[in-house]
């Protein structure tokens, strides 16, 4: 991308995230050289995940994800997401008689001053299609900050840097429909994007195994036709939650 002018730094992010504006639009500059080693991902590409996630979002035809590429940038080949204006208000911590009417409970717990909590976020089809794009990317990091709803209402799903490993990693806030059925409308969706994964840039952003992986967890939500449960094995919910 031509005429970058970098204007911000998001501090609170795990890897090098800038904010950058070529002067008419601004992006969230992730650059593949401010990328700390993981354990659990190969290194160098979470840049690619990023980029894999907009991918699949839009092989579903649900429009999640603001738009990513892959370019060059002031610190290198990054993913460049197109800036959203929006805030977080789809999750939140409530005490238990605080609960907006429809929205779903996630766990409750007890903060530092000994009054019960609890975790809820809102029944919204967003929200649904979410949860059910991180199940099959397998997201590791849902959590609440990732969720940006803007002035039309509509919910963003950004941040997928840890997404699309081979090991069952699910771990999100949106628990809410937890076993229950996926409307027909969504599997049918869910469905016609799988046919089309082999054949779509993800198998240039995802090695093998990951790919087979991914389609693996495509087979088992057309087939169970229900919302996954959580791993035994590794944590159900992020933390921080935010």
């Amino acid at each position: 991308m031509q005429n970058l002018e970098v204007i911000g730094h998001l501090t609170n992010a795990s890897n090098a995230t800038l904010l950058v504006s070529d002067g008419e639009n601004r992006y969230v500059y992730k650059p593949q050289s401010g990328e700390r080693r993981l354990w659990d991902f190969p290194e160098g590409t979470l840049f690619k995940r990023e980029r894999a996630a907009y991918v699949l979002s839009e092989l579903l035809g649900w429009h999640l994800v603001p738009q990513t590429v892959i370019d060059q940038g002031p610190l290198g080949i990054g993913s460049f997401q197109n800036w959203i204006e929006a805030q977080v208000n789809q999750v939140d911590i409530f005490t238990p008689d605080e609960i907006p009417a429809h929205w779903l409970t996630i766990t409750s717990g007890v903060d530092e001053s000994g009054q019960r909590v609890t975790l809820a976020h809102s029944n919204s089809e967003d929200l649904q299609k979410i949860s059910l794009l991180d199940a099959l990317m397998n997201n590791a990091d849902r959590k609440a900050g990732h969720l940006l709803t803007d002035a039309t209402g509509k919910t963003w799903a950004i941040d997928h840097g840890v997404t699309f490993n081979v090991e069952a990693k699910l771990r999100t806030v949106l628990w809410g429909w937890l076993d229950q059925e996926i409307p027909a409308n969504l599997l049918e969706q869910i469905a016609l994007a799988k046919e089309q994964i082999r054949t779509s840039e993800l198998k240039d952003l995802l090695a093998k195994d990951e790919l087979d992986e991914l389609l693996d967890r495509f087979k088992v939500i057309v087939e169970t036709k229900v919302f996954p449960e959580p791993s035994p094995n590794w944590p159900a919910v992020p933390w921080p939650i935010f």
